[in-house]
C-alpha cells in the first residue's frame, strides 16, 4: 500500500486555508452581479490573510477595541473581528467570553454590544 495515514490526515490548517479560499472563490464569482459582497470578500480576503501570516498579529488587544469593532459591525463573528483587528483569534474570543453578559451578547452565531457599554470603560480618552 503506497499511501500512508498521514496522507490522508489533513492539517487543520490547511483544511481552513482550504475553506477560505474556496468561499473567496465563491465570493469573487459572486461578486460580478452582487456589488455590495466587496465588503464580504474583503472580510474573507483578511481573514485568509492573516491564517496566512499575511499581515503582522497585534500583541496587545484591548476589549474597549473589540467592542468599538462589535458596536460598528454588529453580528460580527470572532473570526472576522481578529482578522479586522489584526488580532490573535484566541484573544478575541477571551474579551467576549470574559465580558459576555455586561458588555457583549450572542446575535445568532455572531456578536452584539450591550446597551450601554460604555460605562464599564476605565479611561474614555484613552480607549
Amino acid at each position: 500500500m503506497s499511501g500512508s495515514h498521514e496522507e490522508e490526515t489533513e492539517n487543520p490548517l490547511d483544511a481552513a486555508r482550504q475553506l477560505l479560499m474556496q468561499e473567496l472563490d465563491k465570493v469573487r464569482e459572486d461578486k460580478k452581479t452582487y456589488p455590495e459582497l466587496a465588503d464580504r470578500e474583503k472580510r474573507v480576503s483578511t481573514a485568509l490573510a492573516a491564517l496566512d501570516g499575511g499581515k503582522g498579529i497585534k500583541k496587545r488587544l484591548g476589549w474597549v477595541q473589540v467592542a468599538e469593532y462589535v458596536a460598528e459591525h454588529p453580528g460580527a463573528k470572532a473570526a472576522e473581528i481578529a482578522a479586522a483587528l489584526e488580532a490573535p483569534l484566541q484573544n478575541v474570543y477571551a474579551h467576549l467570553a470574559r465580558r459576555e453578559g455586561k458588555v457583549f451578547k450572542r446575535a445568532g452565531e455572531g456578536w452584539d454590544v450591550i446597551k450601554g457599554w460604555e460605562k464599564y470603560r476605565r479611561d474614555t480618552e484613552e480607549q
